[in-house]
């Protein structure tokens, strides 16, 4: 398996699980921090790997991928929210999606 297939695995297996565990947790599931915590890890990684491996790039995708990065720590303070029973995982988690969504608009502009 090749750097590329590994990382849109790690990619779909960590968006699976956080969006299971996102779901989960309103439906009171006990193990739902669990699973969104693991999925969150997954892409945290995926966005640590993407960010720092590619070297060839320029300096504006580079800034993107550690963009990427620290938003994804956002995905890791909702872990933490959901384990402490507050409501502030919701607030992270929309801070992620709204930060992604932005920087994904803002990654297909180099292509055109």
């Amino acid at each position: 398996m090749n750097n590329q297939q590994f990382l849109k695995l790690l990619f779909i297996t960590g968006g699976t699980l956080t969006l299971a565990g996102a779901l989960c947790k309103p439906l009171n599931v006990a193990y739902a921090p669990y699973i969104f915590s693991t999925g969150a890890a997954l892409l945290i990684i995926y966005q640590l790997k993407s960010a720092f491996d590619n070297k060839s790039a320029d300096t504006r995708q580079r800034r993107l991928g550690a963009s990427g990065f620290l938003s994804s720590v956002a995905l890791g303070l909702a872990g933490y929210f959901m384990f402490t029973g507050t409501k502030y995982w919701v607030l992270m988690l929309l801070i992620y999606a709204l930060s992604t969504l932005f920087l994904s608009f803002r990654g297909g502009a180099a292509k055109q």
